[in-house]
């Protein structure tokens, strides 16, 4: 396997832990917009914050750099809970198409991984797939302990990555 490949497959947490998308499949919407304990957000709004700044991976990579985001916060404006189940399969699908546009972007040999994304702060194409798989992987955590927590742990396809 090439670096292009690997960093793809690690998008999806690929060998490292439960597959992203197989860790939201099976839950129902009202619990992906419930908080638990002293949770500050719920499963709807981690998943439209990891959607957020995937797009923003998509742009710089594809050339087309939006402005930096003035705050973090920007990231956390979804609401708490889908309107209903076509809006949660909604948000998982953009979720998911997100992660192929990245992935199609990395395995596409005319990106120059070594390529400035982020020319205020010198990072590479390289180093923004690396900070998005960091960012969902961090996330995907926080959608697990949820997910437990709401007794909604495993998903149908299990809680195991092997």
């Amino acid at each position: 396997m090439n670096e292009r490949e690997a960093l793809a497959r690690q998008l999806y947490g690929t060998s490292s832990h439960k597959h992203v998308l197989h860790a939201l499949e099976g839950l129902d919407p009202e619990l992906a917009g419930r908080r638990t304990g002293r949770t500050t957000h719920s499963v709807f709004q981690i998943l439209q914050h990891m959607t957020y700044w995937q797009d923003i991976t998509a742009a710089r990579l594809g050339g087309d750099p939006p402005p930096r985001p003035e705050s973090a916060a920007l990231g956390w404006s979804a609401s708490a809970a889908p309107e209903d189940e076509s809006d949660w399969q909604a948000a998982i699908a953009c979720f998911a198409e997100g992660l192929r546009e990245i992935e199609a972007r990395v395995l596409d040999p005319e990106l120059d991984l070594g390529r400035i994304v982020q020319p205020d702060r010198g990072v590479t194409a390289r180093e923004e797939v690396l900070m998005v798989q960091g960012h969902n992987s961090y996330h995907l955590g926080q959608i697990v302990l949820l997910r437990q927590e709401l007794g909604a742990w495993p998903p149908p396809r299990g809680g195991d990555t092997w």
